[in-house]
């Protein structure tokens, strides 16, 4: 049994760059994932996803990764020559012009910006997409192995409650068994009440009284309510996803435990079937954390 909800963070390094990824999950009813990544790994997204989803079957999965430059970057020089050569060229036909004596030197161009860049590279190391692969795989296993320990909790949860709802089973059958043969003592006693000085046929008056009493019956919900037990005892032991599945079973033993609180005729009984359901919600809540 797998949580739905966790966080890992994985980092790597090498030739002056680092990349950090980290992964959040949450719980929701499918998959989705969220990706926030670099500038220009837009490519790489269906690799990333794939990844992603050989962890996380089920859930909200957010997923940031950054790239960091432990170095500056490396930059170059750019030069206009043709427009240096132009200024070169009019300052010497002005020069001509105007009969100016002297030479022209370096000086002239080297203060005009629009001659010289400097020009930082901005491509992304091509080592930096495996890097953030590497981080990837780290982050995923920190996450799963979060995933691992809280539905290690969950599933002791889990079997600690389906050991309380199986040991309130014989105490409902008790109550609901004492219930009828109330039902049917007392149906009996008000029927010769009123039939005081007439006389009775005790077997119709049987039958009567055993028909009034199974309007109380839950045996048939009782029946299930194990079968359901069972199925989630199962479902304890299985690997991979079961969440789905441990929410149909529950919605089925809340139905079962609904309707024998509705044909209740008994405080008691009513008091734990109303303690059984309880117990089934909190599962129901629980179960929303699951894979």
């Amino acid at each position: 049994m797998l949580s739905m909800t966790g966080f890992g963070r994985g980092v790597a390094e090498r030739e002056g760059t680092r990349v950090i990824a980290e992964v959040r999950a949450l719980n929701q009813r499918f998959f989705e994932l969220k990706l926030m990544l670099p500038r220009g790994w837009g490519e790489y997204e269906a690799e990333i996803r794939k990844l992603v989803q050989s962890v996380v079957a089920r859930g909200r999965v957010e997923l940031f990764i950054k790239t960091v430059a432990l170095k500056p970057p490396r930059a170059k020089l750019e030069v206009n020559d043709h427009l240096a050569n132009l200024y070169v060229r009019e300052l010497r036909r002005v020069g001509r012009e105007l009969k100016l004596s002297g030479q022209l030197g370096v000086e002239v161009i080297l203060n005009r910006p629009e001659i010289f860049h400097v020009v930082e590279e901005d491509n992304e190391p091509t080592h930096a997409i495996a890097l953030g692969m590497q981080a990837l795989r780290k982050a995923l296993k920190q996450l799963d192995a979060e995933r691992t320990r809280e539905g290690r909790s969950l599933h002791r949860d889990f079997a600690t409650r389906i050991r309380r709802v199986a040991a309130a089973i014989p105490k409902i059958e008790r109550l609901a068994e004492k219930t009828r043969a109330e039902i049917r003592a007392n149906f009996e006693k008000r029927v010769r009440e009123l039939l005081a000085e007439l006389p009775v046929n005790e077997k119709r008056l049987y039958e009567e009284a055993s028909a009034a009493s199974q309007h109380g019956d839950i045996s048939e919900e009782l029946t299930r309510l194990r079968t359901h037990l069972d199925g989630l005892k199962t479902l304890l032991k299985r690997k991979g996803q079961v969440g789905k599945s441990i929410e149909f079973l529950l919605q089925e033993i809340n139905r079962e435990v609904n309707t024998m609180g509705s044909k209740s005729q008994s405080a008691a009984l009513s008091q734990v079937t109303v303690e059984v359901k309880a117990e089934a919600e909190k599962m129901r809540e629980q179960v929303q954390n699951v894979e």
